[in-house]
């Protein structure tokens, strides 16, 4: 089936990593450009790299990326092949550049054509069907390029948009710059609200429904996918995460970690890999969870830890809770109940299981099974002294 591609070359520099394999903002240069192709329509990709680096680039690109390297025998026949395999025009990348989707969007549809010029760019569109050819004839990829161009009625191979990627700090530095405008202007583009672009960080895989507003101090990193309507930051972390529509997220970090519509994390909370955070779920300051389930409009408002749990709905959690989880060799789960109540300052020691709609009194470790709608108190009696502290004041003096 014949569909859109794109043959991408990641050169090296000397004898190192190939620039389009550095990363840009948490993630290569390799994986911008392939989004930013990727979304402008491209669905086939050709990728030339070093046999080093063929690991690190399948990585960047989407699955059934054709892969070959400077050891390959049948490098050209393979490049023939997948140019056959097309329709229309295909793009050609040589050199290390940046494209954002806009730019990328006017190469697939075959825009932005000009005179011809001498403007080395290293970025091409051209029939694929005649550079297959002309290589198929043993013609030299760059003689055949420029000659292709010539055949398009002398229309310009050269794109002139794109941002070259230099080495070096400062080239580092510029590029870093620019892929955090890309990421900043993409999400504009789709409805939401970046209040500062030049301080949110904004990886190419990431997602962000309409609506959305991302405060200052915003990093969306990986394959995070938020919805529309939340509140992001300010000073907020987000990796690899799925966060539903409407929740508010501020000055936390999360990694690995489900949250549900309608939720509220942070100040300060710290949500860690393996977590599932129901809808209506109430995270508060200082809070830290690890591969945790909380249920449905649950409260975890401030200074608790709960590892290794799953918390049912409509639980509220007080203020000092700890879900003690690791006894130095293996680590242990906590179950607590729909509707239960965790006094402030409980110690959960697990394996553990708290009833539905049972409490726990306040500064009580809890050891054993707690049955539903029970009152826990695992704490020592309070003894009183009168007037010892006076006694001890005079013995002092």
């Amino acid at each position: 089936m014949n569909a859109t591609g794109a043959v991408i070359f990641l050169p090296r520099e000397g004898t190192g990593v190939s620039l389009m394999l550095q990363e840009l903002l948490f993630d290569p240069a390799a994986r911008w450009l392939a989004q930013a192709l990727s979304g402008a329509g491209v669905e086939r990709f050709f990728v030339v790299c070093h046999s080093d680096d063929q690991a690190q680039a399948q990585a960047c690109f989407p699955a059934g990326t054709e892969f070959v390297t400077g050891v390959s025998q049948d490098a050209v026949e393979q490049l023939v092949r997948f140019l056959e395999s097309l329709e229309g025009k295909v793009l050609v990348l040589t050199k290390p550049v940046l494209l954002d989707w806009q730019e990328a969007g006017q190469l697939v549809s075959d825009q932005n054509a000009g005179a011809l010029d001498n403007r080395d760019t290293g970025i091409y569109r051209l029939d694929a069907a005649a550079l297959g050819t002309a290589l198929g004839e043993g013609v030299g990829l760059e003689e055949a390029l420029r000659e292709n161009a010539d055949m398009l009625g002398g229309r310009s191979v050269w794109f002139q948009g794109g941002y070259p990627l230099r080495p070096g700090w400062a080239g580092r530095a510029e590029a870093e710059m620019t892929a955090r405008q890309y990421g900043a202007v993409r999400l504009m583009r789709a409805g939401v609200r970046v209040m500062d672009p030049n301080t949110c960080y904004v990886g190419p895989q990431v997602q962000v429904g309409k609506g959305t507003l991302l405060l200052p101090g915003t990093i969306l990193q990986g394959e995070s996918v938020i919805g529309g309507g939340c509140e992001i930051g300010p000073n907020t972390v987000i990796r690899d995460c799925v966060v539903g529509r409407g929740v508010r997220v501020n000055a936390s970090q999360l990694t690995g970690s489900t949250v549900e519509a309608g939720a509220s994390v942070g100040p300060f909370a710290y949500i860690r890999p393996g977590c599932h955070v129901g809808p209506g779920v109430r995270v508060g300051n200082f809070v830290e969870l690890k591969n945790a389930t909380v249920g449905e409009d649950s409260k975890i408002s401030h200074l608790a830890y709960v590892g290794d749990a799953d918390v049912g709905a409509g639980v509220d959690i007080g203020c000092g809770t700890a879900t003690v989880n690791y006894d130095g060799a293996q680590k242990y789960r906590t179950v607590i109940g729909d509707n239960a109540f965790i006094g402030c300052n409980t110690s959960l020691v697990a394996p553990v299981r708290v009833g539905e709609g049972a409490y726990t009194a306040a500064g009580s470790t809890i050891t054993d099974d707690v049955p539903a709608d029970s009152l826990a108190i695992a704490r020592a009696r309070q003894m009183v002294k009168k007037q010892w502290a006076a006694k001890r004041r005079t013995r002092r003096r």
